[in-house]
């Protein structure tokens, strides 16, 4: 009891900083009484909590208890406003450096199993062995289900030079390996390069985040470029970035717009947290240099605060699919020398006044703890230029680029190694291959090669029919219903050689990608790469036609 006791006096501290770094600093005025409720209510929170602590039925860990109140009361916010423990201060390395302690992995969730979906060149699990489409079973004696698997990140990441055990599914196979974590160096900038042929003078760079070199990295390969030879245009590929630091694309605009433009706006609670940025120097990017921003779903934040001045300033057209959705800021707040919080402190505008979050956590108002959940209601802007843009729901493109969604047939092939076994296979029979181009005679060789393998897998809709097979059973249905069944298994069999064919492109993509990684180097890969990305095309396309170019901007 005396050590319960002794953690209560430790942790109660935190529920005073916490309600302060909450609270501080956001009282409206003529809400005088806004201090007595807070004191108010974190005394109740604190008798509730050392009852609970001191007097229930069964031990508590009160360090835990103690965390999963604040997570508690932070999840009738939004998702991005987090409390931040010792152990999951990496999240802050990453947003902030770049850096991690981990085995240099990227993975997806599909249908509720933790997929690699990249595996880093130079790190642990490259060379462990580790491939794309293994299937995490276990981390540390762990099994990644249920809500194990939302937070599949903290088992693998950690302190740098520590051991993780893990049980990878490979097809059929159980693989356990033991990997040391090493420091994680993600670049910002992962390539850039002129678009082939380069003679034609269309840069394009590739950025993966925003953190506090982002800006640097993009100055040194616009530098680098312009060295190179004349610019005639420049595409900046935002795809799958997630975002980042405010203060890091604010900086990279800095190098593309002209001096003195309008950035992006950023409002608190209070009248007066209004800010306004500017971009403060001649640009890198002159706009006699027409620029084109590629961004997907998967742009998000920081990404969209580049796309939507870009469009709003009529700097440039914005080619791909609608963006994310984050018009929020966050801070980092310490609580304690071990504890720090992650809050939303402020909206963020485009140069025209859009703000385009996509789902608003505030009108939806789940919980009923916002007061003021109708304030932000939106219409349409106006560009610099005068054109129509819309708030809500990310950046919509000026030009959409439809693209192949990733089906359930391409993560059964990742996961039975598939493409990696016939990469294999090509080269042994295609000695001396120096690298491949996409093939509709590829898309032949490996249907061939699957039929060989003897390639099957349990689709969804064959999941659904064994789930109804075995309740038809415990109900001791008739024939009538196992006959329809047996018809409906014979139909999803069929599906499975239509869903190949419907995901051709995206497999002969894949094919060419594992292939080209075996016989050329990670940037020559992605100069071929380029050569046949859709959007990549269709931008490049614009910004050698001025005609079009202009046109799409109103001018």
């Amino acid at each position: 009891m005396n050590n319960i006791k002794s953690k209560i006096m430790k942790v109660y501290p935190a529920i005073l900083l916490a309600g302060i770094a909450l609270f501080a600093g956001f009282t409206l005025r003529g809400d005088d009484d806004i201090y007595q409720k807070i004191n108010r209510n974190m005394e109740l929170f604190g008798q509730v909590y050392r009852e609970i602590a001191l007097n229930y039925v069964d031990e508590i860990d009160a360090d835990k208890f103690m965390t999963a109140g604040i997570e508690g009361m932070l999840s009738t916010l939004d998702p991005y406003t987090n409390y931040i423990d010792e152990n999951s201060r990496d999240q802050i390395d990453l947003i902030t450096t770049g850096k991690y302690g981990g085995i240099g992995i990227t993975v997806n969730v599909r249908d509720s199993q933790v997929v690699i979906s990249e595996v880093m060149n130079g790190y642990e699990a490259q060379k462990k062995g580790l491939r794309a489409g293994d299937i995490f079973m276990e981390i540390d004696g762990v099994k990644m289900e249920n809500d194990k698997v939302k937070n599949m990140r903290s088992f693998v990441r950690g302190p740098v030079g520590t051991e993780v055990n893990v049980k990878i599914q490979r097809g059929d196979e159980l693989l356990d390996f033991v990997l040391t974590r090493q420091e994680i160096i993600l670049k910002n900038v992962s390539y850039f390069g002129y678009l082939e042929p380069e003679s034609d003078g269309i840069a394009y760079i590739k950025l993966d985040r925003f953190t506090n070199i982002s800006e640097s990295e993009v100055e040194n390969a616009i530098r680098t470029l312009k060295s190179e030879r004349e610019m005639k245009g420049l595409v900046i590929d935002l795809r799958d970035n997630l975002g980042g630091l405010l203060d890091a694309a604010t900086g990279i605009l800095n190098k593309i717009v002209d001096k003195n433009s309008l950035l992006v706006i950023t409002k608190g609670k209070r009248a007066d947290s209004e800010k306004k940025y500017f971009s403060k120097e001649d640009p890198m990017v002159n706009s006699q240099i027409p620029v084109a921003v590629i961004i997907n779903s998967k742009s998000a934040s920081a990404s969209e605060i580049v796309a939507g001045a870009v469009q709003d300033l009529d700097r440039g057209v914005i080619v791909g699919n609608k963006s994310f959705g984050k018009g929020l800021v966050q801070q980092i707040k310490d609580l304690d020398k071990n504890a720090q919080m992650k809050i939303t402190s402020s909206r963020y505008y485009t140069p025209s006044g859009r703000w385009i979050q996509e789902k608003d956590y505030f009108k939806e108002n789940k919980y009923g703890v916002f007061i003021d959940k109708e304030k932000y209601d939106q219409t349409e802007f106006k560009t610099l230029g005068g054109r129509t843009v819309k708030a809500f729901g990310g950046i919509t493109p000026d030009l959409e680029v439809t693209t192949d969604p990733e089906s359930e047939i391409h993560f059964a092939l990742l996961s039975k190694d598939m493409y990696f076994k016939f990469a294999d296979d090509y080269l042994k029979n295609n000695p001396g291959i120096t690298s491949i181009s996409p093939d509709e005679n590829l898309f032949i060789q490996f249907k061939e090669f699957l039929s060989d393998q003897n390639f099957s897998y349990n689709s969804g809709i064959e999941r659904k029919i064994k789930e109804i097979e075995e309740l038809a059973s415990e109900k001791n249905y008739g024939t009538e219903v196992k006959d329809l069944l047996d018809k409906l298994q014979i139909e999803a069999n069929a599906g499975e050689s239509i869903e190949l064919d419907a995901s051709k492109n995206a497999v002969i993509l894949k094919i060419t990608d594992e292939i080209n990684k075996r016989v050329i180097s990670d940037k020559d890969q992605m100069r071929t790469a380029l050569t046949y990305d859709r959007m990549v095309i269709e931008s490049k396309k614009i910004l050698e036609d001025p005609l079009q170019y202009r046109t799409m901007l109103g001018k």
